[in-house]
């Protein structure tokens, strides 16, 4: 399968941790990028879970992925929606639940959920939960997946593990097809874990040759340990102008708007553990995901010559962010996908 793409629900706002960010997204606003991202043919959407903001600090709101999820499975046709999800939150019965009805309603069969682990000790016990170490937190996050799977293909499911126990789960309406599971993470324990159990490994932006080695690692400890198969979804960010002067010179000013007491908070809030955040150079830490890492900034050509890069080591999909979301991303279909997917222009006769 050739190279997909898909772009992150800005939920937190603006994703550069800058002076003067861009604005905080309404439910409907997330609805109108993910209509514009379905109708040129993006593939996939994607919407982060947090209840604290994680890009601007805990004193600037965020929006509700769940809410926000079902408000786009009605708006849109073709694009995958995917969802992230972290133990502690919700039950694992209620997001297997909330999945199957994302999954069955009309037009459906485009949800995805992505699991994720946790890192901001601060967010998780605001919000009731148990901060655990990074190894439980795993742990704690193959119980979830293994419960939610369960109830999707099995008939009075029962579980016992150490963070969950379910009696006789019932849930009336299956999901069909199966939902696509992301796992995110880069320690040994989730790239483990997501060639066990996911259909996609959910990892930050690094450069070609550090990403090359995870990719060799889960697709290789998925065919040999599991006998499956796994792909990578890898997360960046991308500054595309009409040249890569203009481009290095729109980079250039993000740093220098650089929000430092921002990133130094989140420098310190980061769990030490948490192997793709425990990158603390203001250069990656902008970006809350190290998108800038990937260097996906130039004009058109350069970064299709990227993206082949990227493609060639056996990432299977790229997930973006943008600095001004709306008219990035379209720029970026039209000017980037576009001519990725159709190097060779047809020539009417």
């Amino acid at each position: 399968m050739p190279l997909q793409f898909g772009i992150w629900a800005p939920v937190c706002g603006g994703w550069l941790r800058v002076i003067n960010p861009e604005r905080n997204w309404s439910i409907s606003d997330l609805v109108e990028l993910a209509v514009q991202a379905d109708r040129v043919g993006y593939d996939f959407y994607y919407i982060p879970e947090h209840y604290l903001n994680a890009v601007h600090g805990p004193d600037h709101d965020v929006t509700d992925p769940w809410l926000t999820a079902g408000a786009v499975s009605l708006a849109t046709q073709e694009i995958k929606i995917v969802t992230a999800v972290q133990p502690g939150f919700k039950l694992p019965a209620v997001v297997a639940k909330l999945s199957a009805a994302l999954q069955n309603q009309p037009g459906g069969g485009r949800f995805g959920l992505s699991g994720i682990a946790g890192w901001w000790q601060l967010e998780v016990e605001s919000y009731g939960d148990v901060w655990l170490s990074h190894g439980d937190r795993y742990a704690r996050l193959e119980e979830y997946l293994q419960i939610i799977r369960g109830l999707w293909t099995t008939a009075d499911f029962n579980y016992r593990g150490k963070y969950y126990t379910i009696t006789q789960g019932i849930l009336a309406e299956r999901p069909t097809p199966l939902p696509l599971v992301f796992i995110a993470g880069e320690s040994e324990r989730a790239i483990d874990l997501a060639a066990r159990l996911g259909d996609y490994l959910f990892i930050n932006a690094d450069d070609v040759e550090k990403t090359a080695a995870l990719v060799e690692k889960v697709k290789r400890w998925a065919s040999d340990r599991y006998q499956r198969q796994i792909q990578v979804a890898m997360s960046a960010f991308a500054i595309v102008r009409p040249t890569r002067v203009e481009a290095e010179s729109r980079l250039d000013k993000i740093y220098r708007s650089a929000d430092t007491r921002k990133i130094r908070y989140f420098q310190q809030q980061i769990d030490a553990n948490a192997v793709a955040h425990n990158k603390l150079d203001i250069g990656q830490t902008i970006e809350a995901n190290l998108g800038l890492s990937a260097r996906f900034v130039g004009d058109p050509q350069t970064v299709i010559r990227r993206l082949r890069d990227y493609e060639s080591i056996g990432v299977d999909l790229i997930i973006f962010k943008f600095e001004s979301t709306r008219e990035d991303a379209l720029y970026f279909h039209q000017q980037v996908i576009d001519r990725y997917s159709h190097p060779y222009p047809l020539i009417s006769r």
